[in-house]
């Protein structure tokens, strides 16, 4: 699947474990590329900044969803899709 959109906010140079293996990744809200209102928490992983600044836009390959219970919270974890 993939998510596009504008980029809201990053936070970079975090640390996961990720199917059993730590990696890097970007942490990003993102405003559907469709219905701007609509945000969405992602974790861009193998990253340690993405080149991109608030406000432009942002393509992602989602790897996985997932859904915290007690909040309701939906997170992708992703792939930043680099574009020429």
């Amino acid at each position: 699947m993939i998510r596009e959109g504008t980029l809201l906010s990053k936070e970079a140079g975090l640390h996961t474990i990720f199917q059993g293996e730590e990696h890097n990744y970007v942490h990003c809200v993102i405003a559907d590329k469709i219905d701007s209102d609509r945000q969405f928490e992602c974790r861009i992983l193998d990253e340690t900044d993405i080149p991109i600044a608030i406000g432009e836009p942002i393509a992602l390959e989602v790897l996985k969803v997932v859904t915290e219970r007690q909040s309701g919270v939906v997170r992708f974890d992703c792939h930043l899709i680099h574009t020429p």
